[in-house]
């Protein structure tokens, strides 16, 4: 099991001259955020002259870095360390060929959202403790009859992103399936989970009719077709914020739609995206006891999770 680089021993950046002369996996840290992952075999002289040093000092100038070591013998230094850039997926990571454009995690995980944020919702996110890293739960919106096209296109989104030749950043998907299927991916410390969640959902056509019908005909029984028609055509040329905001003027919408009526816009990865509330999560929690037991300690998204690099 690796071990949490906030348990190790640190010093700050200014402080680097003070290191011990150990072989040793260094972390550069500002604040939970992990920039740098690297070996040495000497730790002190490593940092006398390091090709990082300008970058995190322009951090440190509004943020202040810490250096974090775990002592460990040279023999396992090239395998600890490609063990945690790869848990940690830490930014500056990313930018070690000269002359490639790299895209950061942060960003291609910031792209993803503004695609998709209009059919996920933010279930919820675990602390870091021993075991796991911060766990951000985003849920995948499907109605019941569209979970086998709902996944499809995510997947064919996710397989798209995981091709990009200039980033690490990649999307696992953790359980395989034709339909519900769950997907993991790591960045700047922080880990991602999509899962799917079924539901009527806001930007499903046929169940916005009904909302839409009462708001214009409430009680009628019959309605002349070409009037039902310009109703559909209207529901259909309605952005998701005009279909939330609809929804949430009348009761039928909160009946058919009561998580997304419920919810709180929150920026996750600088992305505002409608989040599950603390109340929501506690009236939820009973009916989907596999939320606690997969995700124990999970809390309404308040701020955004998943930080971004400081210069």
């Amino acid at each position: 099991m690796l071990q949490e680089f906030i348990t190790l021993p640190y010093l700050k950046l200014a402080d680097r001259q003070k290191l011990p002369e150990c072989s040793a996996i260094y972390f550069a840290s500002a604040g939970e955020q992990i920039l740098y992952v690297g070996l040495a075999t000497n730790l002190r002289n490593r940092w006398q002259n390091h090709h990082r040093f300008p970058q995190l000092e322009a951090v440190n100038r509004r943020c202040e870095v810490k250096l974090f070591w775990l002592n460990c013998a040279q023999s396992q230094l090239k395998e600890l360390e490609r063990q945690y850039i790869e848990y940690y997926c830490p930014t500056l990571n990313q930018t070690t060929v000269p002359k490639q454009q790299i895209v950061p995690s942060f960003q291609m995980l910031t792209q993803l959202l503004k695609k998709l944020n209009q059919g996920v919702l933010g279930l919820g996110v675990c602390p870091a403790d021993n075991q796991r890293l911060k766990t951000v739960i985003l849920g995948y919106l499907a109605n019941y009859g569209e979970t086998l096209r709902a996944t499809t296109n995510l997947r064919k989104s996710l397989q798209a992103l995981n091709k990009n030749p200039n980033s690490l950043f990649r999307w696992t998907e953790v359980i395989r399936r034709k339909d519900c299927a769950h997907w993991r991916a790591r960045c700047n410390g922080v880990e991602i989970r999509l899962i799917p969640w079924l539901g009527e959902r806001i930007m499903h056509h046929t169940t916005m009719y009904e909302v839409m019908r009462e708001k214009r005909f409430a009680g009628l029984t019959s309605i002349p077709s070409l009037e039902y028609d310009a109703m559909r055509q209207d529901v259909k040329a309605m952005s998701f914020t005009q279909r939330l905001e609809l929804a949430r003027s009348l009761e039928i919408g909160w009946k058919l739609f009561p998580l997304e009526c419920g919810s709180q816009f929150r920026s996750v990865s600088g992305v505002e995206i409608l989040c599950l509330t603390d109340t929501q999560l506690e009236t939820l929690s009973p009916q989907h006891l596999y939320l606690k037991e997969m995700y124990p300690g999970i809390l309404a998204i308040n701020d955004d999770p998943v930080p971004k690099l400081l210069f």
